[in-house]
């Protein structure tokens, strides 16, 4: 391992400033240094705070100069000088030229016996150091090459990180960018510069910046995730856009985090979203059409279903004509006489008005049901728009023996809902219902027809009949486009009227009658 890379951190260099320090002041020396090894120097790493201390941190000495350390670290043993003075072997010295003549110091070394460097005292008067003093500089010692293990420990662990990021990078799976928080980027695969349509020497030249990449309406955005990383260290993925080089954009999902608690250089991953966006866009398409197809549908069912109630129509227009006719005839009458009866002739005609606002009503409702309109919302009261549906049956529902019988509760609460759709949705489960009862030879052709609160708090509508009933295979796919029980049915019919209540929220189902025929129900959320 290369230690001259692994950089002690700042509280770590704060930790060995107070070792130091202490050292200074329990031996009453004027100097205690950690030196480090930069060859071919070596480098006073930290030195005490102390008075007349002649070493400034971060000074370097050249090695092979005949230093107190140099033989500490060539022997790595201990080293006691109590006076260099009376020693020929140290008059070279130059810490003895710096008045320095009594030192005593041990070697500190990484995890793998590489030498670091030493922690020493120097004195600059004659010092004998007894061995409790040896003692506490060699505890010391053992604390400092304690935070070296871990500092190496945590080197490994960020280079097998890197490795890691590395090859994460040359995958080219995702994008993936070194930035700087001036707006440059370091570093960036294949895989990024691809999705922004740059090369690798616009990279290393500097023309490729993230600031730059970002279109304005954007900035807002990463101005809030600069804010998050300030804050955490950490930007959790987003949404946004490039420009790429020729001026296109390509929407992206970014994530990054900073390398340290410095926060101005980090690492991004970016997934180009262009093909997720492209099949998102295609689903909303499909699902216009989707939409668009089942409203066609729903016109064509509503038409269809009209169109077997003509007699029905006709029954419920005839009624108020033919009463608008006779009404007139009368007033006539009344105008003739001699002298004319005007209050009758009044009652008369305020009567050929009640009737005609029944046809217009009539009308006004088939016409509602027919008409191919968007959908339209609105407060509507369930138990009036069952009414007037029923009124449009009531006559093919006559016609096929079947009597209609209402259990509608008051105080309902109201729903927003499309009117029509939802007479749409009774209109052909009371038709059904009639056509399925109309096969029954013998026993009652009874409709059931009731609204209320189910027990999920929702609207309910519910529709018994007496008929044949459904087998019990059928039930499941009863609303299943294209399944039909009739011999002349398209099958579209119940699906129509699942889509519709679905589409309102709600839901519908189906379950056999006791003692014979089936129910349908339907749940609709009210506001």
């Amino acid at each position: 391992m290369l230690h001259n890379s692994i950089r002690v951190p700042s509280e770590i260099i704060h930790k060995w400033q107070e070792i130091v320090d202490l050292l200074a002041e329990i031996m009453h020396v004027p100097s205690a240094l950690i030196m480090r090894v930069d060859p071919p120097n070596i480098k006073v790493f930290v030195s005490s705070r102390s008075q007349a201390n002649p070493y400034e941190p971060g000074e370097l000495a050249p090695l092979d100069t005949g230093l107190y350390c140099e033989t500490v670290m060539k022997t790595g043993q201990p080293l006691l000088v109590p006076d260099a003075n009376r020693d020929e072997r140290w008059k070279s010295n130059p810490d003895v030229k710096l008045g320095m003549i009594s030192y005593l110091g041990v070697p500190i070394s990484w995890p793998d016996g590489e030498e670091f460097g030493t922690i020493c005292v120097l004195d600059s008067k004659t010092n004998q150091y007894s061995k409790p003093y040896l003692g506490l500089l060699l505890q010391l010692r053992d604390a400092v090459q304690l935070d070296l293990r871990t500092l190496t420990r945590q080197h490994r662990q960020l280079e097998e990180r890197e490795t890691k990021i590395r090859r994460l990078v040359d995958a080219n799976i995702i994008g993936i960018f070194i930035w700087e928080l001036g707006g440059r980027l370091l570093e960036a695969n294949d895989t990024f510069l691809r999705m922004v349509g740059y090369d690798r020497e616009e990279l290393i030249s500097g023309a490729v910046r993230w600031i730059d990449l970002t279109p304005l309406e954007w900035r807002d955005r990463t101005a809030r995730a600069r804010e998050e990383l300030d804050r955490t260290g950490v930007i959790q993925p987003f949404e946004k856009e490039y420009f790429r080089k020729d001026g296109s954009r390509v929407p992206v999902l970014i994530g990054s985090a900073a390398f340290d608690e410095q926060r101005d250089q980090g690492v991004a991953f970016v997934l180009d979203l262009t093909e997720r966006k492209r099949a998102e866009a295609e689903a909303r398409e499909s699902e216009r059409r989707y939409h668009e197809a089942v409203v066609e549908l729903a016109h064509a069912n509503r038409v269809a279903t009209m169109g077997q109630l003509t007699a029905s129509i006709v029954h419920e227009i005839s009624q108020p004509m033919a009463a608008t006719q006779a009404n007139a005839k009368a007033g006539l009458n009344w105008l003739g006489a001699q002298p004319p009866d005007l209050e009758q002739v009044r009652q008369t005609l305020l009567s050929i008005l009640n009737d005609g606002e029944r046809a217009g009503a009539v009308i006004n409702r088939i016409r509602a049901l027919c008409k191919k309109a968007p959908p339209r919302r609105e407060k509507t009261k369930i138990n009036e728009a069952v009414l007037e549906v029923i009124a449009l049956t009531r006559d093919e529902a006559v016609k096929n023996g079947v009597s209609i019988a209402t259990q509608l509760a008051e105080g309902l609460p109201v729903v927003h809902v499309d009117r029509v759709q939802l007479q749409q949705v009774v209109l052909n489960l009371i038709i059904n219902a009639v056509e399925a009862m109309s096969c029954v030879g013998e026993g009652p052709r009874e409709l059931l027809i009731s609204t209320g609160i189910d027990a999920s708090n929702g609207l309910l509508v519910s529709l018994q009949d007496s008929g044949p009933g459904m087998e019990p295979g059928s039930l499941e796919h009863l609303f299943d486009a294209f399944y039909t029980t009739k011999s002349s049915g398209m099958g579209m019919g119940l699906s129509i009227c699942r889509s519709i209540v679905e589409a309102h929220g709600g839901r519908i189902w189906a379950s056999a009658n006791k003692p014979r025929g089936a129910v349908f129900q339907f749940c609709l959320p009210f506001d």
